[in-house]
């Protein structure tokens, strides 16, 4: 899944691809097949993913979509973090306001 991509759209493509796969006759239990969906989610989703497997959760694939997409409207609402971008002045090329090189002699 790439960042900043519907969570909805991702989830209902992994849902279709696994339903694929059970026509061609791949059997895949249900806890593998949510196993999957959760291993291929972007990093913004990681606190999720832990929190998930930390408590044992067991959700069919209907039911995580609807966690994730609750998930991804809380991801949404909290502020990126602020980056200061500071400019170190070179001491070989900048002087201080009002002082003069030096001519050399």
């Amino acid at each position: 899944m790439v960042e900043r991509t519907s969570v909805r759209k991702h989830v209902l493509k992994m849902i279709s691809r696994l339903n694929e796969l059970k026509i061609f006759g791949t059997v895949i239990d249900k806890k593998f097949q949510v196993e999957m969906v959760l291993q291929t989610l972007s990093n913004s989703f990681h606190q999720f993913c832990l929190n998930y497997n930390m408590n044992k959760m067991n959700f069919a694939l209907a039911k995580l979509l609807n966690k994730l997409q609750t998930a991804e409207s809380i991801i949404k609402q909290q502020a990126p973090p602020a980056v200061l971008m500071v400019d170190k002045p070179s001491s070989l090329t900048s002087k201080p306001k009002g002082q003069k090189e030096k001519e050399a002699p």
